[in-house]
């Protein structure tokens, strides 16, 4: 809610790391000898599962757990990479004061990502996660589709600018079997001070035939708070719509209204459900009394006997 609008402790799940703890305490029970490719996939399944802007502090704790930390050195690379693609990091471009996406969508070879709006491609160091270089685009562009990426890419500025106050958009064309936009919105609020961060992610395919405008969108939202506890407010969720436009820019105006007004309805039902939520699900995770529906008196918790049965 606080990535879309003006309006280390424990990064692992405890439950998750007890599970996977009486799991090898069982294997050890049988004699059962954990491979290094098994303990490499335990390990890539913690760095995956980081939590926006705990990457680093995740591989930490996760070469911590390990006896030889090296083992994890040569699958290190793809990891890294898959999480921060997957995560759409939102990067300073070289060319212009924007910001551009490391997105699958837009990704050239293993560490070079198309800037449409810079003209450029970035070259991107996954370990490092920073930008290292750009060059010019030559021929990653697609010229069948550009008058209508760039009209797309100019209202999706004009929507981040008006919605995301942390917020970057990428946008990218296809012209084969059609015209096809895609707009990348990632948006990221890291407060480690307060114990929390979190990022909104979302994606929208707008297939263009004729005036009529096919949306395919998926938004991924993710907050961790972890202040003495750890809980993860996770969404994952498809949307559609349709859109009616004319030339480039009534194309890129309709789609980019659509999108907004989803968008926004997903966000006021979060808010409904967030409002909710200390009422009714939190309720069901715990009693909020004992079962003797008396406080519990904790200075005088040696008096207290256990039930016999």
């Amino acid at each position: 809610l606080l990535l879309r609008s003006h309006i280390h402790p424990n990064l692992f799940s405890t439950l998750y790391l007890f599970s996977i703890i009486k799991t090898l305490q069982k294997m050890a029970e049988y004699d059962y000898e954990v491979t290094d490719e098994e303990i490499k996939q335990i390990a890539n399944s913690f760095l995956l599962a980081a939590p926006p802007g705990e990457f680093m502090e995740v591989v930490s704790d996760v070469r911590g757990l390990l006896a030889d930390d090296s083992i994890i050195n040569d699958t290190a690379p793809a990891t890294f990479r898959e999480w921060n693609t997957d995560q759409m990091l939102q990067v300073e471009s070289p060319n212009g004061g924007h910001q551009v996406l490391i997105c699958k969508y837009g990704e050239v070879n293993d560490s070079e990502y198309l800037d449409p709006l810079g003209n450029c491609v970035v070259q991107f160091d996954h370990i490092k996660q920073e930008v290292v270089g750009s060059r010019q685009i030559s021929g990653e562009l697609d010229m069948g589709c550009e008058d209508y990426r760039k009209a797309f890419d100019k209202c999706a500025q004009d929507y981040i600018a008006s919605h995301y106050i942390n917020g970057a958009a990428t946008v990218y064309g296809s012209s084969q079997g059609g015209n096809t936009i895609r707009v990348c919105i990632s948006s990221s609020k890291f407060n480690p001070n307060n114990f929390w961060t979190g990022r909104w992610r979302s994606v929208w395919t707008c297939t263009i035939n004729g005036n009529n405008i096919k949306l395919e969108g998926n938004i991924k939202l993710l907050v961790h708070y972890y202040e003495d506890g750890n809980v993860q407010l996770s969404s994952d969720t498809n949307k559609s719509g349709s859109a009616s436009g004319g030339n480039a820019q009534a194309a890129a105006a309709a789609a980019l209204k659509q999108i907004d007004r989803i968008e926004t309805e997903f966000q006021n039902q979060l808010n409904q459900s967030y409002s909710t939520m200390g009422d009714t699900t939190f309720k069901a995770l715990r009693r909020a009394l004992p079962i003797t529906r008396e406080p519990i008196k904790w200075e005088k918790i040696n008096t207290y006997k256990l039930a016999t049965r």
